[in-house]
């Protein structure tokens, strides 16, 4: 049976992305989940990426090397002219870069993808396209609405308000747009809006036809009004640019957001995570369906040393983490050591201590905190001066525990296991609203850039991180635990400065 997600032969697959040649991509309407593979593999190979107005910030957050340059264009606003745009791609070309143009949608859907090839061919510059999700279909149809229908229409036209001659909205072509039949759907013209109703009714087209005006500066966030082609005007007058116009017996369909049936689903509340599986799926339980849970950076251990019955006769058995509460246990049991010889157990939190008491074995000190520094002290309070204490640590874990209580006790340090963090594939995977890093390794494993503000299980792990990356927002959790750190992410969830949701914006050019 065919793989499903194997990638098909194409021409873009034949043809390398080559120095000196140029690409015209559609980077789609809803940022990175509506951005095609194709180009996220380009987004990946080009040396520098020309990039429109329109284009998510989660897609400018994939991981390249490429340097990117803006070139955007919006109503009152241009970076560059057209010419100047044709002019720095034909440049960037001749300095042998693989130049990836992006465009808001798709480049041939009044994004001007044409001229730019046109202009790169008679410079001898080699170019190709490939095509995005143009928001002419995307937009309407998250409302419901099919530009054709069986019922209603079995054609659609997709037309620009925005002539290149100036003018009336639709110039001469009026009269034949507004006897064209099937569904009409107008890019760029709510600012035109008064005069593409009294344009369209003044050439004979039904004021009574239904109408959708959808602003859409994601689509995502996108907001519908629907009325008649008589009244949409006024409906939409609070509505901002960009938007799509919608008219034909297609509308009929549209599903309302105020239909408390209808409520279109809120985006998810993303959250990267840097360790274990088994975390994840602890911080999951205590979590709403709106939380989604996505490894950035996975944390796999490897055993290093087992215990053997020589290390039965410490005074203490000093347990930091639920993997080496984890290790202990299999330990005793593979080599049936006898549990009548276990010295007192320390363990450095509710979770840890947790692992032990489902084996039936219940720690003598548990500190009110889970940190090392709080049993560190515990132990300085409770053990006799000079007992015998054997740490099962993390190879990557620091000395600084074994350092403080040598200076009053006999230690040995045991490295049980090493955790190793390997970097997860993020393309394609929606900008997070929070980083979690779950201990001080995990934050010196981390590199490169936060693409969000960060939530840390504790004020160590915090201030590591803030060590390794001044610049970055952190957040600390206010309970060390995986419980903890997902009360954390529920706040988090409230505070609308941080859940921005989506934040890739619609579109075409």
């Amino acid at each position: 049976m065919m793989d499903p997600f194997r990638r098909s032969e194409t021409m873009s697959d034949k043809e390398e992305f080559r120095p000196g040649q140029v690409i015209l991509a559609g980077a789609g309407c809803g940022g990175i989940r509506l951005l095609t593979t194709e180009v996220v593999k380009l987004i990946g190979e080009a040396d520098v990426i020309v990039y429109d107005d329109l284009i998510g910030k989660d897609i400018l957050n994939l991981p390249t090397e490429a340097r990117w340059m803006y070139a955007g264009k919006r109503r009152g606003k241009h970076s560059l002219v057209q010419e100047e745009i044709n002019d720095l791609l034909i440049d960037l070309a001749g300095q042998n870069q693989r130049v990836l143009r992006l465009k808001g949608g798709d480049p041939f859907v009044f994004g001007r993808g044409m001229e730019e090839m046109r202009a790169l061919r008679q410079a001898g510059i080699a170019c190709r396209v490939v095509p995005g999700i143009t928001s002419a279909i995307a937009v309407p149809a998250r409302f419901d609405i099919p530009l054709t229908d069986r019922q209603y229409a079995s054609s659609f036209t997709v037309i620009t308000a925005r002539r290149k001659e100036g003018g009336r909205p639709f110039g001469d072509d009026t009269e034949a747009i507004a006897r064209t039949p099937g569904t009409l759907v107008i890019l760029m013209g709510l600012t035109r809006l008064p005069e593409i109703v009294s344009d369209l009714i003044r050439a004979g087209k039904d004021p009574a036809t239904p109408a959708a005006v959808i602003s859409s500066p994601d689509i995502v966030h996108s907001h519908i009004v629907t009325g008649e082609l008589c009244d949409i005007m006024g409906k939409a007058a609070a509505m901002e640019s960009p938007a799509i116009i919608v008219i034909g017996d297609v509308v009929r369909n549209a599903r309302l957001p105020q239909d408390p049936a209808h409520t279109p689903t809120p985006a998810p509340f993303v959250v990267w995570t840097t360790g274990t599986r088994d975390l994840r799926e602890r911080m999951q339980e205590d979590l709403p369906a709106g939380v989604e849970l996505i490894p950035a950076m996975e944390a796999d251990g490897s055993r290093l040393a087992h215990l053997d019955p020589a290390d039965l006769e410490a005074d203490w058995i000093v347990i930091t983490s639920r993997r080496g509460a984890g290790e202990f246990l299999a330990d005793l049991q593979a080599q049936k050591l006898d549990l009548r010889r276990v010295p007192k157990l320390a363990a450095v939190g509710k979770g840890t201590a947790q692992v032990l008491e489902e084996a039936g074995l219940y720690p003598d000190l548990v500190p009110l905190q889970a940190t090392t520094e709080s049993l560190s002290q515990a132990l300085l309070d409770l053990a006799e001066p000079g007992s015998r204490i054997l740490l099962l640590r993390a190879k990557e874990a620091d000395d600084a525990m074994e350092t403080r209580l040598k200076k009053r006790f006999d230690v040995r340090r045991k490295d049980l296991y090493e955790i190793r963090y390997s970097a997860c594939d993020m393309s394609g995977q929606p900008v997070p609203d929070l980083v979690v890093f779950a201990s001080a390794s995990s934050a010196r494993a981390w590199t490169g850039k936060l693409p969000a503000p960060a939530l840390c299980i504790s004020e160590i792990t915090a201030s590591v991180l803030q060590s390794l990356h001044p610049e970055a927002e952190i957040r600390v959790a206010k309970d060390i635990s995986a419980p903890g750190l997902a009360a954390a992410i529920i706040t988090g969830m409230e505070e609308p400065d941080l859940h921005s949701g989506s934040s890739s914006p619609r579109c075409d050019a």
